[in-house]
């Protein structure tokens, strides 16, 4: 968060004025300053103290429910939420402040819950020597839709042009369209979907945008299998609504991505909307996707899928009856 630069200056005033600054007068300069939230800021003084909002990953069992749950009939989870879970005229509110996407569903239904490439990934990671870990390229695939009644001819390669990595027709993506308050722009109105003209990659400042550290967060989930011939969708950037989601649920959770597990768990209580069928699409509608995103946001490092946490063990995800149809 903070430049080597920052920290090297730090030390130097606080080298030479051990003897008078204290931890007190740090903290009402970093408070005078402004500066939580704002690491780009130019300060006046100097010794700006760091931040003491924590942005630490909490171990699982200390964490509030996580996502992804598995949606699947009968699933289990033990968690009561503390967080109210958004509805989605609610939802309607907050700025889209983000698109991305991942390599297989994250999230587990009757429709997509094939854990095929799933199973193959974790099974070699676990083969390797202690010590080691998967390429950088190596991304996590999650729940594929079934590809077995799908013909040659609907499982053609396509050479995508504008989407990046593994990218494969008859293959699953989960989008993933990101909701926050800390969005910069304007209160949505007859369920319409406000876009920040700042969307941006990286959650788009989701969890802090604007220096908000306790924002509002809806992530909207819908997954699309890519099958040559499929159904062509102009825009696939600006919501979900251009495909539809029926068979939806909502539910309170986390953010997600592979970099938490069972183990190390996320900091951050949002809301879930999940549509829990499978849509095929065509190859080139979702390379229009990450065109758009592109070419109308900037949005360069979310044109490829990211990697897919591991579906969450029933003791960190909230019960069945906190998994409502969405509303």
């Amino acid at each position: 968060m903070w430049g080597a630069h920052y920290f090297v200056a730090l030390l130097t005033v606080i080298d030479k004025a051990a003897a008078t600054t204290t931890c007190g007068d740090l903290r009402e300069m970093y408070r005078t300053e402004e500066c939580c939230g704002n690491p780009a800021k130019e300060v006046a003084m100097s010794t700006p103290a760091p931040c003491p909002y924590s942005f630490d990953k909490p171990a699982c069992d200390q964490a509030e429910p996580q996502a992804p749950r598995d949606l699947s009939t009968g699933a289990m989870g033990d968690m009561t939420p503390k967080a109210a879970t958004l509805n989605d005229a609610q939802a309607a509110f907050l700025p889209l402040v983000n698109v991305h996407f991942h390599l297989g569903a994250e999230h587990k239904s009757d429709d997509y819950a094939d854990e095929t490439d799933a199973n193959a990934f974790d099974a070699h990671k676990r083969r390797m020597a202690k010590g080691r870990q998967l390429s950088d390229a190596a991304v996590r695939p999650g729940f594929m839709c079934s590809s077995a009644a799908l013909t040659a001819e609907q499982l053609q390669p396509y050479s995508f042009q504008y989407c990046k990595g593994e990218m494969q027709v008859g293959k699953s993506y989960e989008i993933h369209y990101v909701h926050s308050s800390a969005g910069s722009g304007s209160v949505g109105t007859s369920g319409d979907t406000v876009v920040d003209e700042a969307m941006a990659d990286g959650l788009g400042g989701a969890a802090n945008g604007r220096g908000l550290l306790n924002p509002m967060v809806v992530v909207q989930g819908q997954v699309f299998q890519i099958v040559q011939g499929a159904a062509s969708v102009d825009d696939m950037l600006h919501g979900w609504t251009v495909v539809g989601h029926e068979n939806s649920v909502m539910y309170p959770g986390s953010t997600t991505g592979p970099s938490h597990d069972n183990n190390v768990c996320s900091p951050y209580a949002i809301t879930w909307h999940v549509d829990k069928d499978c849509h095929q699409v065509s190859p080139e509608s979702f390379d229009n996707l990450c065109k758009q995103m592109n070419e109308m946001y900037g949005l360069a490092n979310d044109q490829y899928p990211h990697g897919s946490r591991i579906i969450l063990d029933p003791a960190y995800v909230v019960q069945s009856q906190y998994v409502q149809p969405l509303a």
